[in-house]
């Protein structure tokens, strides 16, 4: 990878209002997190951030490699493959939370809306218009 290769980040943030159940389990999971694999760039990172009112930011940010374009032909393969499994283990641990908190979650990567995660299930966008199509152009380079 060059040094210069930008990086773009995937926030997770719930939507709406947050209980302070929900900052607890996500702060929990993004320290069991880092303790379960090497990540590229780093773990998924917590954030809580005071909003209007008593509305509030709250969720998971994970640094990635961008692989959008020109930068999608220079990404190294093992490493764009890395970081898919990474999104799809922080997606897998937002599902559950959604599940056992009926909370939703918004997807942004670089700053765009690419899904959602309700009742513990991530929306046709994320599973077959990141995780399915990633993993299609990934399958297609390595033959």
């Amino acid at each position: 990878m060059r040094e210069e290769h930008p990086i773009d980040l995937l926030v997770a943030a719930v939507e709406g209002t947050a209980p302070d159940s929900i900052a607890s389990s996500l702060r929990v999971l993004s320290e069991q997190l880092a303790g379960r694999r090497h990540w590229i760039l780093g773990p998924p990172e917590f954030f809580d951030e005071p909003g209007v009112g008593a509305v509030r930011s709250l969720g998971l940010v994970l640094s990635i490699y961008t692989a959008l374009p020109p930068w999608d032909e220079e990404i190294d393969r093992q490493i764009d493959r890395a970081h898919m499994e990474e999104v799809k283990e922080l997606i897998g641990e937002i599902c559950r939370i959604s599940g056992e908190h009926d909370v939703s979650f918004v997807l942004e990567y670089s700053e765009e809306v690419i899904g959602m995660v309700e009742h513990g299930q991530m929306d046709e966008s994320l599973e077959v218009g990141l995780i399915g199509e990633w993993e299609r152009v990934l399958d297609e380079r390595d033959q």
